[in-house]
C-alpha cells in the first residue's frame, strides 16, 4: 500500500509523458463553438478527474452545419487551446450531420475480417463510394453458433475527415482518434453495462442530435437544424417534438429480419445547452409518456464525485460529448 500511494504522489509531481497516455483531452467542433475537456487518470479507482474545460467561440462563418469554410480561424482557436493547456494530442469529433450510421447483420466471421466485411456493404448502404468513404464500426451483438453478427457501421465522406485532420495538424495537435458526437454523448451519459433503449436529445445552438442508443451503442441518429437560437429563444418546440414522436414511433415499431420487435425505447435523456432551459425540456416533453431527465455527464467517469462541483450542472450538460471523447469504448469487442 506505502509503494502505491508513494507513486500516486510521484506521478502527480511528476505527470506521464502525455503522448505514452494516449491524451486525456476531448476537443469538441461546432458550428458557433469547439469546446475542450482535459481529464486525469486516477491512480486509485482507475476512473478519471477534471482538469481543465472549457469553451471557445469560433468566428462567425468558420465552421458551418460541420463544413470547415474557414480553416485559418479555426486553427488560430486550436492553437490557442494548445498553447494555453499544453495539448499536443487529443480525441476529437467529427460533424454528425455529415455522417452516415446504419446496422447491419452480416454473417459470422473471424474479427481479423470485420473490416473487409463491412467494407463490402458499404456502397449498398449510403450513397457514397467507398474509395470516398472513411467508416468505423461497432459489435451490437454476434452469435457464431448461428453465424451472425449485428453492427452499427458510421460512415463519413473521406474529404470531410480529411479536412478535420488538415485543421488539427496544422494547428500543432495531433487527433488520436474521432468519434460521432452521438457516440461519446452516448459514452458519456448511458453507463457502460446497461444496455437498454434509450433517446438521447442532444440540443444545441440551431441544431438538435436525435440519437437512439441499444445495447450501450448508437444505432440511430439524425440532427435537424432548428434549436436553441442566439437569443435563447425556442420557436421550432412544436417541430421538435413532432420529430421526438415520430423517431420514438419508427424504433418502437421497428423489427430485424427474423421479424422480432426492437426493445422499446424506455427512458429520454437530454444534454446540450437548450437542456439547461428548463422552460424549453418542459415544451418538448408535454404530454410524453417516456421518462425523461437531464444528462449525468460524471456518471461513467469515476466513483469519486469530487469533479462536480467544478462545472456547475447546467453547464456541464454542454460537455456531455467532449467528456465522452476520452472514455473508454466498452462495448468494443
Amino acid at each position: 500500500m506505502i509503494p502505491l500511494l508513494g507513486q500516486k504522489i510521484f506521478l502527480d509531481l511528476f505527470p506521464a509523458p502525455e503522448f505514452l497516455l494516449l491524451s486525456t483531452a476531448g476537443i469538441v467542433i461546432a458550428d458557433n463553438d469547439t469546446k475542450f475537456v482535459q481529464l486525469r487518470r486516477e491512480i486509485l479507482g482507475g476512473g478519471f478527474k477534471l482538469i481543465n474545460s472549457s469553451k471557445f467561440v469560433n468566428p462567425p462563418g468558420t465552421v458551418e452545419s460541420g463544413l470547415i469554410n474557414n480553416p485559418d480561424n479555426l486553427k488560430s482557436v486550436l492553437r490557442d487551446i494548445s498553447k494555453r493547456f499544453h495539448i499536443h494530442y487529443t480525441h476529437a469529433t467529427l460533424p454528425e450531420e455529415k455522417s452516415y450510421l446504419f446496422t447491419a447483420t452480416i454473417d459470422w466471421v473471424p474479427h481479423s475480417g470485420l473490416r473487409d466485411a463491412v467494407a463490402f456493404i458499404i456502397e449498398e448502404n449510403v450513397p457514397i463510394s467507398l474509395a470516398e468513404s472513411v467508416f468505423d464500426f461497432e459489435i451490437i451483438r454476434e452469435n457464431e453458433s448461428v453465424g451472425e453478427i449485428r453492427l452499427a457501421v458510421s460512415v463519413l465522406p473521406k474529404h470531410i475527415v480529411d479536412s478535420y485532420v488538415n485543421v488539427f495538424e496544422s494547428a500543432g495537435i495531433i487527433p488520436i482518434s474521432f468519434n460521432l458526437e452521438s457516440q461519446a454523448i452516448a459514452r458519456a451519459v448511458i453507463h457502460h453495462k446497461d444496455k437498454r433503449s434509450y433517446l438521447i436529445i442532444n440540443l444545441t445552438r440551431n441544431k438538435t442530435g436525435f440519437y437512439v442508443v441499444e445495447e450501450g451503442i448508437v444505432q440511430f441518429s439524425t440532427t435537424r437544424s432548428c434549436g436553441l437560437n442566439e437569443d435563447d429563444s425556442y420557436p421550432d418546440v412544436d417541430e421538435l417534438k413532432t420529430e421526438m414522436k415520430k423517431i420514438i414511433d419508427f424504433w418502437n415499431t421497428s423489427t430485424d429480419k427474423t421479424g422480432k420487435l426492437a426493445n422499446k425505447i424506455e427512458k429520454i435523456l437530454l444534454c446540450g445547452l437548450g437542456a439547461s432551459k428548463a422552460r424549453l425540456v418542459e415544451k418538448i416533453m408535454d404530454k410524453n409518456e417516456i421518462s425523461h431527465a437531464l444528462s449525468d455527464v460524471w456518471l461513467n467517469i469515476s466513483s469519486s464525485r469530487e469533479q462536480v462541483s467544478l462545472i456547475p450542472f447546467d453547464a456541464s450538460l454542454d460537455y456531455a460529448s467532449a467528456i465522452g471523447l476520452v472514455l473508454p469504448r466498452h462495448s468494443i469487442k
